[in-house]
């Protein structure tokens, strides 16, 4: 069994790109599915600490958690070592969003005060909010 794992994933080396998938709980709908990140170094069992340009991951990964790149897209000096980060943090980062999902408000009024969700939050609305209303955040 363990020499089927390792045909099926080889070793990585320290400072090969690999891709992290993340899971669906950490990410909204419209985030990336995966974060590039380096190998940063190997642990004598066999784990692998990765970072990423957010910051280094905190938690230590087994070789079939990510997938190798064919091509080196970061490099070691990319990588800020003083920062040390989890995952959803760095999906959070790299998102488009605002990490785990989008802010939806429902407001009847036009969205003045802070009791509107996207205001409240510092994001403008949506059109998955309020249909055919009047609204006042649209000025940040």
């Amino acid at each position: 069994m363990k020499n089927l794992s390792n045909a099926k994933f080889p070793e990585a080396k320290e400072g090969s790109t690999v891709q992290l998938k993340i899971p669906d709980v950490d990410r909204g709908r419209g985030d990336p599915r995966s974060v590039i990140a380096v190998v940063l170094k190997i642990t004598e069992d066999g784990f692998y600490q990765l970072g990423c340009k957010s910051g280094i991951l905190k938690q230590l990964y087994a070789r079939s958690q990510f997938t190798t790149c064919s091509e080196n897209l970061i490099s070691l000096s990319d990588i800020p070592q003083e920062k040390q980060i989890s995952l959803r943090s760095a999906a959070t980062e790299h998102s488009i969003g605002n990490g785990q999902g989008f802010f939806k408000c429902t407001c009847i009024t036009k969205c003045t005060t802070n009791r509107c969700i996207c205001r409240k939050n510092g994001v403008l609305c949506n059109s998955k909010c309020h249909q055919n209303q009047s609204c006042t955040n649209f000025d940040k």
